[in-house]
Order: C-alpha cells, then sequence, then structure tokens
C-alpha cells in the first residue's frame, strides 16, 4: 500500500513539475518577441496652413481612442485609454487561462503633427518586468492601424497622425498641435495635401 501511494505522488509530483515547466516556457516566449525598429515617415507638408483647426477634450477623445481599440483587439489582450493627468492604458492579458492586469502611464508629446506617447509607469501583475516587455506583447497581442506604431526600445507608441486615413475622395490631413491634458486642452489641424 505504501509504495502505491509512493509511485502516486511522485507521479502527481512530476505532472506538477512538467506544468510549472511549459508554463514558465509559454510565458517566457513571449519575453523573447523582440521589439522591431520601423522607419517613420510623417509626409506632412511642414509649411502649409490648416484649413481649420479642431478641439475636443480628454471625454470626447477617450472615446475616439476606445472605439478605434474595440475594432483591433485579440483575444489574449483587452485594453482601454482613459486620459487624466497623462494618458493611461489600462487591460488584462491572458496567459495559461488567467487575467494578468496591466497598467502602463504615457507622456503626451507632439512632434511635427504626429504624437509620440512617451512611457512613465508600467506595472503588470504582480511581476517586475522590464517597462518595454508589455509594450512588446502591446505589439504583438494586437493588430494595430499602420498609424499606430509601438516602439518598445524606444519605451513609446508613435501615433502618426498625418497617415490616419480621413475619406478615400477627400486629400486631406490631420496634424496634432496641441495636447495638454492638464488643461483638457487637444487641437488638431486639418490640412489639405
Amino acid at each position: 500500500m505504501k509504495n502505491k501511494w509512493k509511485a502516486a505522488f511522485f507521479s502527481l509530483l512530476a505532472l506538477v513539475i512538467i506544468i510549472i515547466v511549459i508554463a514558465a516556457g509559454f510565458f517566457f516566449s513571449f519575453l523573447a518577441i523582440g521589439g522591431e525598429t520601423q522607419n517613420i515617415h510623417n509626409d506632412a507638408k511642414k509649411y502649409s496652413r490648416p484649413i481649420f483647426t479642431v478641439q475636443a477634450d480628454k471625454d470626447q477623445l477617450d472615446n475616439l481612442v476606445n472605439n478605434e481599440i474595440q475594432k483591433h483587439q485579440t483575444g489574449n489582450l483587452t485594453y482601454y485609454v482613459n486620459m487624466d493627468k497623462d494618458v493611461q492604458v489600462n487591460g488584462s492579458l491572458g496567459v495559461l487561462g488567467t487575467s494578468m492586469p496591466f497598467s502602463i502611464s504615457f507622456d503626451p508629446v507632439v512632434k511635427n503633427g504626429d504624437v509620440i506617447l512617451k512611457e512613465k509607469k508600467v506595472k503588470l501583475g504582480k511581476f517586475n518586468l522590464p517597462d518595454k516587455q508589455v509594450l512588446k506583447f502591446i505589439n504583438f497581442g494586437t493588430k494595430l492601424p499602420d498609424w499606430v506604431i509601438v516602439q518598445p526600445d524606444k519605451r513609446q507608441i508613435y501615433i502618426n497622425v498625418t497617415k490616419i486615413p480621413l475619406n478615400k475622395d477627400i486629400d486631406f490631413y490631420l496634424k496634432a498641435k496641441q495636447i495638454q491634458l492638464s488643461k483638457n486642452k487637444i487641437v488638431f489641424e486639418l490640412h489639405q495635401k
């Protein structure tokens, strides 16, 4: 009788160890995903005058961004954006049937009509991962539009506002002019190509 219990115990122990090794391999395979550097081309004319200016507040831009995010999420990664004093990306990453929460804070910077979200603070569940790993998860786990470029190695997300498609029949493009979240002021300009 002792040998049966002993054999069952060690079989169960071996099974648990195998599951842990497989889970660790799966988890660390996410960490091995490389951050690809992409070239960013801003075709906006530097000296064109805006046709008109559009101003939005944080709530309006939250709704617009989150509606766009809904179109591109996958089953393993869900997230949403909240703008307060900074840009917050909150969500969860599905790993081995469990959901691991994450949060990233960004400072928005306007450069040449585009928006660069500079990473400030990262939190991924209870794990201490290098900051750029969470951006790699977002890049790998989401089918983002071509004009959103996740740059984990630079710890930023580049939003090529000038490449956002507006309408096929109209030759216009947007340029970000100002983002001051502390003043609830977000300004874009519409330009003609």
